[in-house]
């Protein structure tokens, strides 16, 4: 990989963590809504696009655009950056009352998070990265589907 588009990508993971630091103040302050508009904001600079283009792909077309062409270390810590997001703005659901929208949430940052062990790195887990066990106690067992459950079994 080229060292500037090395560099480049590392600044994003290092800018989106910290918007994930800001996006745990914000909700510890009441803030939820900003919470929920920095979690948003955190995805569309992991992705480098805007929110419209954003959601408009499925879980599984957005881990092939975090993963393609990076090297494991990279894939590894995007996909647990877009996981971290993923929990938070769950755990901000959960503060406002939105169950459907908390539970949603959490499983697809525990499916995102199953998945980053594929990328095998000799680097430590970024500080960031959500706990798998705590997002099967948010999601509930008999509420995982298949593949998640299938990811946690390998």
């Amino acid at each position: 990989m080229i060292t500037s588009r090395r560099d480049y990508i590392l600044r994003i993971i290092d800018e989106v963590s910290r918007l994930v630091a800001r996006l745990v103040f914000k909700r510890g302050t009441g803030a939820d809504q900003e919470a929920l508009e920095l979690a948003v904001q955190g995805f569309e600079r992991l992705f480098n696009l805007p929110r419209e283009q954003l959601f408009q792909f499925t879980p599984d077309q957005q881990f092939v655009m975090l993963t393609l062409d990076e090297p494991p270390e990279i894939a590894r810590d995007k996909v647990l950056l877009y996981a971290a997001l993923s929990d938070q703005a769950g755990r901000t659901y959960t503060k406002i009352g939105n169950e459907r929208m908390a539970t949603a949430t959490y499983a697809n940052a525990l499916k995102f998070s199953l998945k980053a062990r594929q990328f095998v790195s000799d680097a430590p887990l970024p500080d960031f990265a959500p706990k798998i066990d705590e997002l099967v106690a948010l999601v509930g067992d008999d509420r995982l589907d298949p593949e998640t459950k299938q990811l946690l079994e390998s």
